[in-house]
């Protein structure tokens, strides 16, 4: 018969198993298509830590979670959540990364719960994040409000949002996770040359992120249909003016986020300009 820790092998480890020899799985976080995700506690460096089981027999989740894996590990931003270990383990691969107390983006926003100035911050943020990744060859290729982590503590000088999953992320120089004309990422927040299996580079980044904050701060994603046929018929063109909607903003903001939303993405602004835009906002947004 199994002991506890033994059932750290198994297909669906269950609370108490022990991973690696030392993340004692605590209670699930969440389960998707690539595995399960675990609260773990690191019993060498006594902290909480996420710990994501992916099973080897899965069609996409292995391929996602070394993708991830590789990705994390050349990355190092406060602003990115941090990947401590990753391993595998019986028929399982186990990536071990920082624990972020807190909730998503796309929960805060559901609620109501985000002032501009707060939207603004956390786009500054993203901002830093996405620079340091593209620096190191990185394109996440699915930003979105799900993968934005806001800790519940950030006044100490630490980050207001942290970027997580990069588990379809473009990596220079590496193996391509798909091929020419495949699509991979989340169809309401990609960009236009994304969806079209074409080659994607920062600037399709750049056309997510403001259009996480085009949501955030009008409460709708534009692209975003009643179907996936709606939504993919909206892909690609040219999206209603954010003044319009929201004429009490700044227009210098509504102007770059309407750039940075541009279906060519040589037009689109880079990284360092849309941060220019958003944090010369903050202070004129409540």
């Amino acid at each position: 018969m199994q002991s506890v820790d033994e059932l750290a092998t198994a297909a669906h480890p269950r609370p108490g198993a022990v991973l690696l020899g030392r993340y004692r799985l605590v209670h699930e976080l969440g389960a998707g298509g690539m595995g399960v995700v675990w609260l773990g506690h690191d019993e060498r460096l006594d902290r909480e830590v996420a710990v994501k089981h992916v099973p080897t027999g899965g069609a996409a989740g292995p391929a996602r979670a070394q993708r991830e894996a590789l990705a994390a590990a050349r990355l190092a931003h406060p602003a990115i959540v941090a990947l401590y270990e990753a391993a595998q383990e019986g028929e399982a691969l186990v990536l071990v990364s920082e624990f972020v107390r807190g909730r998503t983006l796309g929960s805060l926003l559901a609620e109501g719960e985000l002032s501009d100035r707060d939207v603004l911050r956390i786009g500054v943020t993203l901002c830093d994040a996405l620079a340091h990744a593209h620096v190191h060859g990185v394109v996440h290729r699915d930003v979105k409000p799900g993968n934005v982590l806001c800790p519940e503590a950030h006044g100490d000088g630490s980050p207001v949002a942290k970027l997580t999953d990069f588990g379809v992320a473009h990596l220079a120089e590496g193996e391509p996770l798909t091929r020419t004309g495949d699509v991979v990422g989340t169809l309401a927040y990609m960009a236009p040359e994304q969806a079209a299996g074409e080659a994607v580079g920062p600037a399709t980044d750049v056309y997510a992120l403001a259009l996480v904050l085009h949501e955030a701060l009008t409460g709708t994603n534009p692209v975003r249909g009643a179907s996936a046929a709606q939504t993919v018929r909206r892909l690609g063109t040219r999206l209603p003016a954010l003044q319009g909607i929201r004429r009490d903003l700044p227009r210098g903001l509504c102007r770059a986020l309407d750039e940075a939303l541009d279906p060519e993405p040589q037009q689109r602004p880079d990284l360092g300009a849309l941060r220019a835009a958003l944090l010369g906002a903050q202070h004129l947004v409540a």
